[in-house]
């Protein structure tokens, strides 16, 4: 997979509205402000032109250039389908700038006209691509594959629970996504790697403060286990995160304390 292409698929996500795989492309090191080469589009020029204001806004929060022109000698801000939306731009960009008429694209992209659910609502393979080349995405898929197959045969005599890749590097990092008060798209605050065997619940709640905005000062963590969200006890604060976090769906849930 070629950079250009990831940087469609980018582009592509926020036209679509899908936040997670946004996440997931800024963590994998894509270009946030790459520009379509026909016509100059960037992924914040279609979140704004497609009403995405949780996309538009996570972009903006997340570095992206406020002031690209597309071909047309337009920015993100020109193209805002909302007064919502214009509201979330800096001040004094958004104070010159005429009043939103409501814009209407030129044209309609294929994969708007007839958007495939799985990846409005999905992560793309490609998402976790970094620098290195290396996906992120089959990194976890191959520890998973290498914590199954060590349950089901007989213990071996090694130092360390961790299996190469087919680099000779070992995997041990999971990428949990984490959520501020309760689980649901617009509350999507980022996600964190950490190594669910040796680090405790504690490295994982340090981590968060550390490389997320957005974060209470005092929070309390929570399990999102696809059903209900089960809170995380004093007394398992001292487990491994893979003690608490087992299901392959977990996610991370951010409670303010009060």
């Amino acid at each position: 997979m070629i950079v250009d292409e990831r940087d469609e698929n980018f582009r592509e996500m926020a036209a679509l509205g899908n936040l997670k795989a946004i996440t997931a492309y800024i963590r994998g090191g894509v270009d946030l402000d790459s520009q379509n080469k026909m016509n100059g589009w960037t992924a914040l020029h279609w979140a704004c032109a497609r009403g995405n204001i949780e996309v538009a806004g996570f972009l903006i929060r997340a570095g992206a250039k406020t002031g690209i022109k597309n071909y047309k000698d337009q920015t993100p801000l020109d193209v805002c389908k909302s007064e919502e939306l214009r509201a979330i731009f800096p001040e004094h960009e958004s104070a010159g700038a005429p009043a939103c008429n409501g814009f209407s694209l030129p044209f309609v992209p294929n994969y708007i006209v007839n958007p495939d659910l799985s990846k409005a609502w999905g992560i793309p393979d490609d998402a976790m691509l970094n620098t290195q080349g290396e996906s992120g995405y089959v990194q976890h898929l191959q520890y998973e594959a290498s914590q199954s197959s060590s349950r089901q045969r007989p213990p071996e005599n090694t130092t360390s629970s961790t299996q190469p890749t087919a680099c000779g590097q070992t995997v041990s990092e999971r990428e949990l996504l984490v959520y501020l008060g309760q689980f649901d798209d617009s509350n999507l605050l980022g996600s964190v790697f950490i190594d669910p065997q040796t680090q405790k619940v504690t490295d994982l709640g340090s981590r968060i403060r550390d490389e997320l905005d957005g974060v209470p000062a005092d929070f309390a963590l929570a399990r999102y286990n696809g059903k209900q969200t089960v809170p995380v006890s004093a007394k398992q604060e001292a487990f491994s995160v893979g003690q608490v976090f087992r299901g392959e769906d977990d996610s991370v849930v951010v409670r303010p304390r009060n």
